[in-house]
């Protein structure tokens, strides 16, 4: 599956986060306007803020704690994990902002891809996942994550 990413629409939920989307997509707030929810093709990447709870400050080794404590709950309590990574996301390039991500294989057809992002310092983390057929996620979700702007972690002039 070939994706045009020039095609791609940015979206912003002002001072959360901003990101792009494909053009067949859908975008909404749902959760009581607490969850942004992306949806293709029956796939969804969802995204909300969250306190920190394992950690007063958020830093790398933090989001990371952060990461595996929710994996543990929300993704382990649901399905057999066969493989797993946590690391830092080489892409996020933003002054101040830590980001870590984890990759949790399901089986050998599917991933569950999460990541957390944070002001260094702060005490809250944008939380945003996928899980779906591992042939989907470098056509929606991976180009989805790599475009996020965390607008609610950046420091602003003035």
């Amino acid at each position: 599956m070939m994706t045009n990413y020039a095609d791609w629409q940015t979206i912003e939920y002002p001072g959360v986060v901003a990101f792009g989307i494909p053009p067949n997509a859908t975008h909404e707030l749902i959760d009581d306007g607490a969850t942004i929810c992306v949806t293709l093709a029956e796939s969804e990447v969802l995204a909300s803020i969250f306190p920190l709870r394992q950690s007063s400050v958020a830093g790398p080794k933090s989001l990371e704690l952060e990461l595996r404590e929710f994996t543990k709950l929300c993704v382990r309590s649901q399905v057999e994990v066969t493989a797993e990574s946590y690391e830092l996301a080489s892409d996020v390039d933003f002054a101040g902002v830590a980001c870590v991500q984890a990759v949790l294989a399901i089986g050998s057809e599917r991933l569950w891809i999460v990541r957390a992002y944070a002001r260094s310092g702060g005490d809250e983390m944008l939380l945003i996942h996928w899980n779906g057929p591992r042939q989907l996620a470098l056509c929606f979700p991976i180009p989805l994550f790599t475009s996020v702007v965390p607008l609610f972690a950046i420091e602003t002039g003035g």
